[in-house]
């Protein structure tokens, strides 16, 4: 369980898997842990770089499945629809920013190192390569792309997301005992 947290105020809703089935999101795994995994789901598609290498094109069905039967602590938060890429390329320019990367390794990459580039490319975020988790989200809501957020498996604070607070030699060290059973690093 975390200690300390860095909390933003968004809507909090109620999720079910027709509305988690359209539009863009980000997709908060083990929403209460150091580090969390995140991922984006597009149209009922998600993806994401992990320490096993890329997960592509998992149904929004095996996905709710899995965080279901696994009881993952997970925040779903759709982002702000954008003005001119269609969702369907974006799914494709995403998953070819994954490929990029090897997996996820520590003082290389990290399950954000795709999705910082996709809001780069996408929103015009400023890379920033040594950001961590809650200071990404909190630029995000500051820039209005995330309209509202919900959780599964544990209960959010109302209109407010409690994001773990962690450092970037944490998250390096969480990475390397996470990697042990897959690698000899």
């Amino acid at each position: 369980m975390i200690s300390e947290t860095v909390n933003i105020e968004i809507n909090t809703v109620a999720l079910n898997d027709k509305v988690l089935s359209k539009d863009s999101w980000l997709v908060v795994m083990h929403a209460n842990r150091i580090p969390p995994h995140v991922g984006v789901l597009i149209n009922g598609n998600y993806n994401s770089l992990t320490i096993k290498g890329h997960e592509l094109n998992v149904t929004i069905e095996a996905l709710l499945k899995t965080i279901s039967q696994k009881k993952i602590e997970s925040v779903f938060i759709k982002l702000k629809k954008h003005p001119v890429f269609s969702l369907d390329h974006q799914t494709e320019m995403f998953k070819e920013t994954i490929k990029k990367f090897g997996p996820v390794r520590q003082h290389e990459a990290t399950c954000l190192s795709p999705i910082k580039l996709f809001f780069e490319e996408f929103y015009a975020v400023q890379l920033i390569e040594t950001e961590l988790y809650y200071d990404l989200m909190k630029r995000l809501n500051d820039n209005s792309y995330l309209e509202f957020a919900g959780a599964l498996n544990f209960e959010m604070p109302k209109d407010t997301m409690e994001l773990p607070f962690y450092t970037l030699d944490e998250l390096n060290e969480t990475i390397k005992a996470q990697r042990l059973p897959y690698y000899k690093d």
